[in-house]
């Protein structure tokens, strides 16, 4: 079967670490199930210019048009982008992004199943390769697009359209798959499958060992978080949270990622008065990520909202307990109080109480990272097996 995947949610030269899990996802089923897969990618157009511009510009005017360095052709057409105009005109642009592209791959290999990923802008630009080709279309809600843009008005009949378009949707938690059926989707045609965990990579690793390359304290204990600096991720309430804890002598914040936040970050750090007891360790790369999460003492995910969050999910798998925001998918992975603290409110009052009670408790770090370690991507590449094959056979 030739599987065509759609999306803006995939990684390139220029951003390594965006859209991991899909490429994990599709990597780890077409490999074992022997399929042929092609990407279709596209990336916001901006012109190449002869002299520096803002770093998202840059990259994003830099990103190659077409990539294969993995055993399968990538393409990277371009679509327009016109900011504070609204989303609704993002999907139409997608959508048209695509279709010479289409064509040439439909006419020189046949496109059996197009998986889409974001059900809205990017899943206008896989049901038009769907309408181009006659293929079924599976698309997967992976959060934002299913736990807030429902509520925009210029593009909640979109999202339904698109659902309904749709010959089958999966969504990686059962939140996700709740909003779908609000919005008109059959429950016959939804499926629940979260992401999974490359355990080659995100295993316990010696705690001491780490510290020493990593260059932390050997006496302190480390309160980790990482992602995107972005308000939704709650980095902001962490550091509020830590200026709370009655005794923070021995107790150090890391948070590992970049974003628009970084400044502010840094400067409410210096107004709580925290910054020495705080570490920015900027971007760290995918494959980096378990040598800081055996480094540390405990793991904060302080989110508004999440889909499946594979940094909790990596955590637990290095054997590192949790104290996350009882959001979405979340308590679908932190499932009882062996693996972490979920806290009802979004407050940094209430992650200080769950801080103080997740740094009191004696945590079974190997107990935890066999738990973090069962679903892998092989679990998740048969359940995926099971709805394209049924897709296919009923197209």
């Amino acid at each position: 079967m030739h599987i065509l995947t759609v999306t803006t949610l995939f990684p390139s030269a220029l951003q390594p670490v965006h859209g991991l899990f899909i490429r994990a996802r599709m990597e780890d089923f077409t490999r074992r199930y022997g399929h042929r897969w092609t990407v279709i990618a596209p990336v916001p157009w901006y012109p190449r210019l002869p002299f520096k511009t803002s770093a998202t510009y840059d990259r994003f005017a830099r990103v190659p048009a077409f990539e294969e360095e993995r055993g399968y052709p990538v393409h990277h057409p371009r679509y327009l982008v016109i900011p504070k105009l609204g989303m609704r005109l993002q999907g139409p642009a997608l959508a048209r992004s695509v279709r010479e592209r289409v064509r040439r791959i439909h006419a020189r290999d046949p496109i059996d199943l197009v998986d889409g990923h974001y059900i809205y802008p990017d899943a206008e630009a896989a049901l038009e390769a769907g309408r181009l080709t006659g293929a079924p279309v599976v698309l997967s809600a992976r959060g934002t697009d299913l736990n807030l843009y429902p509520g925009f008005p210029a593009i909640r009949e979109r999202i339904r359209a698109n659902l309904a378009a749709c010959s089958h949707l999966i969504c990686v938690c059962s939140e996700l798959k709740r909003v779908a059926l609000e919005l008109g989707m059959p429950e016959s045609r939804v499926s629940v499958v979260g992401n999974g965990v490359d355990t080659s990579v995100f295993r316990p690793l010696d705690r001491d060992a780490c510290r020493r390359k990593l260059g932390l304290p050997a006496d302190e204990r480390l309160i980790l978080s990482v992602g995107h600096l972005v308000e939704r991720k709650g980095f902001h309430i962490l550091l509020r949270a830590f200026a709370r804890l009655k005794e923070r002598a021995r107790l150090r914040v890391i948070i590992a990622g970049d974003g628009e936040m970084r400044q502010a970050l840094g400067k409410l750090a210096d107004e709580l008065g925290i910054s020495d007891r705080v570490t920015f360790a900027g971007a760290v790369r995918n494959d980096a990520l378990p040598e800081w999460y055996s480094a540390a003492d405990c793991f904060v995910m302080a989110s508004s909202r999440e889909g499946w969050p594979n940094a909790v999910c990596e955590a637990l798998a290095c054997g590192l307990p949790v104290v996350a925001t009882r959001v979405w998918g979340t308590p679908e992975i932190v499932t009882d109080d062996t693996l972490g603290i979920l806290i009802d409110e979004r407050t940094p009052e209430a992650l200080a109480n769950g801080l103080e009670r997740a740094m009191a408790q004696k945590w079974d770090r190997t107990a935890i990272a066999d738990r973090g370690r069962r679903r892998t991507w092989e679990d998740v590449s048969k359940q995926v097996a099971g709805i394209f094959e049924a897709v296919r056979s009923a197209s």
